[in-house]
């Protein structure tokens, strides 16, 4: 029995020698090793003209960590991406680095991560999605399947699908990092409707009638402030009248309507020192030189 059990040992000493011998000879390189992505083109325009500048990364490539997954979409084309690009510091960045002398205003306030998407999420009641803002740090652009030689060129389209929401998005930042004052609230603080918005006001009439600048406008306070800046500053002074002229508006209304973008123009002013028909004059002038403006060179 006891030399059983003492063969046994050997045998367990001998089987624990090899297996830490073993262990010993174990190549100590890592098969965990960063694969090295190729840089292309846009990846290098992105990093010296937004990452190097602004702090702002993009992402064009589809990550559907980044991505909503409620929703099914699809990728941002190479090309649309070039051109959206280049368009955002053509008529979203540099606006503001005109009125401001420099590149930090954007460089402190806009978010940090600017995500395409190919398609538009669609909701449940039909509206579409432009873009969403998330924490004041991502902007999530949508529908970039359309953006071609054809609407790139095209001011109206840029304006209603891509910078209107880049601007709106873009207050909702500056509003959480200074508020509005209270009294932009107080004007028509008792008709917000939230997510019902679309079926309360079936018109752009009916909401300038009720003292907002869009259907959108009438859900919430911030939105009602946002889509006021936003439409504003990329709308001619008489694009402007004729959105708070159309049918079924009031002149109760419009004067509703024009109480708020008081405030709105008082508070970029005072907190941001922005002046918005400023900002408007260089993004128009900029939006008219479009034919001209070169979309497709990244090198």
């Amino acid at each position: 029995m006891n030399y059983l059990k003492s063969f046994a040992l050997t045998g367990l000493m001998v089987s624990l020698f090899i297996s830490c011998s073993k262990e010993e000879k174990l190549d100590s390189t890592s098969v965990f090793v960063d694969s090295k992505v190729e840089k292309n083109d846009l990846d290098k325009y992105i990093y010296t003209n937004f990452t190097i500048p602004y702090n702002l990364d993009i992402i064009y490539k589809y990550v559907d960590r980044e991505s909503d997954l409620n929703y099914n979409l699809v990728p941002a084309t190479y090309d649309a991406s070039v051109r959206l690009v280049k368009l955002i510091n053509y008529l979203g960045l540099e606006p503001y680095n005109d009125l401001t002398g420099s590149k930090e205003f954007i460089r402190s306030n806009f978010p940090k991560v600017l995500n395409f998407i190919g398609s538009s999420p669609i909701q449940n009641n039909g509206n579409v999605i432009l873009g969403t803002a998330e924490n004041g740090a991502k902007m999530t652009l949508y529908n970039l399947m359309n953006l071609n030689a054809s609407t790139a060129t095209n001011a109206s389209y840029l304006t209603e699908q891509y910078f209107k929401t880049i601007h709106h998005e873009f207050q909702h930042i500056l509003n959480q990092r200074k508020p509005f004052p209270s009294d932009f609230r107080a004007i028509t603080g008792t008709t917000y409707v939230d997510d019902a918005w679309a079926t309360v006001y079936t018109s752009n009439g009916a909401a300038v009638a009720a003292g907002y600048v869009s259907r959108y406008a009438s859900k919430a306070p911030e939105e009602d402030f946002a889509e006021l800046f936003s439409i504003y500053v990329t709308r001619s002074q008489a694009a402007f009248d004729a959105a708070l002229s159309v049918t079924g508006s009031t002149a109760a209304g419009r004067t509703l309507v024009l109480q708020k973008l008081n405030i709105v123009k008082t508070y970029m002013k005072d907190k941001w020192n922005i002046d918005m028909d400023a900002l408007r004059s260089n993004y128009l002038d900029r939006a008219s030189k479009l034919s001209t403006f070169d979309q497709t060179t990244i090198k």
